[in-house]
This record gives C-alpha cells, structure tokens and sequence, in this order.
C-alpha cells in the first residue's frame, strides 16, 4: 500500500492482481501446464508442506526462481525476518466454516489469498536478535 493508496484500494489492487493471475493461470494451454510442472518441481512451505500446482505457478508468475516459502511469522520462527521493503507473494488458501452443533460438517470450501514470502526475501536474524526475541517470547 503507497502513501497515496487508501486500505480498501490496496485491497481491490490485491484481488485484481490475484484475478490477473488466476486468468494467466487459466489461459495456459495443457502443453504449457506441463512444462512449468517439470519446471516448478515440487514447492513447500517452510513446514515442509507442498503447494498445489496453481499455488506453484501463482508464485512462479510472481517472482522467477521461488523455492522456499513461508508467512511473515513462520519465517520469524524459524529464525529468518523478511528483508525491510520485500513485497508479498500472493497465493489461494482453502478454508472453510466451522459446523454449527447441530449441523453435518459438510461446509463448502472456499479460498481467501495470503502471503508469503521467498527464503530470498528473509535473512537470518542476528545472535543478539535471536537473544531478545527469545526474552521477550518468555515474558
């Protein structure tokens, strides 16, 4: 979000850019889903965890070279802080809503966009920031 931006503009700018993406996604003919599969490999988080395909080539569209992956506060936990001025890497999150009691846990899915960040977008914290942030985590 620039200065000039408002919250609710640099929320319609995000879904736009994300609708942008997901119509790149779309437009890709099978041949050419295929050839950025064997090109991507296999995406994970920083928990290990892989990325679907789509969430794979969102990220590819978004910046070249993506490896690693993770949210701003995993990637604070396992010792690595986002470089000051790095931008988020959108991706598509499945969520769905609790059953109310009484109901059958059948909910639909839906997916909402989150952010993440490359490992080349972290670097390690330093030792005496490592120390603080520990003290602090046990106050």
């Amino acid at each position: 979000m620039n200065k000039n931006q408002t919250k609710t503009e640099a929320i319609e700018a995000k879904k736009a850019k994300m609708k942008q993406l997901a119509e790149q996604f779309a437009k890709m003919t099978e041949s050419e889903r295929v050839e950025l599969s064997n090109q991507l490999g296999s995406l994970r988080t920083i928990e290990g965890r892989p990325l679907s395909f789509k969430n794979s080539a969102l990220l590819y569209f978004q910046r070249k070279g993506v490896s690693i992956v993770g949210g701003f506060q995993q990637w604070k936990k396992a010792g690595r802080i986002v470089k000051k001025g790095e931008k988020a890497l959108g991706i598509f999150c499945p969520a769905s809503t609790k059953a109310k009691e009484g109901e059958t846990a059948d909910s639909p899915t839906f997916f909402f966009t989150g952010n993440v960040f490359d490992i080349s977008q972290t670097e390690p914290l330093t030792p005496s920031e490592t120390l603080t942030r520990s003290l602090v985590a046990t106050l």
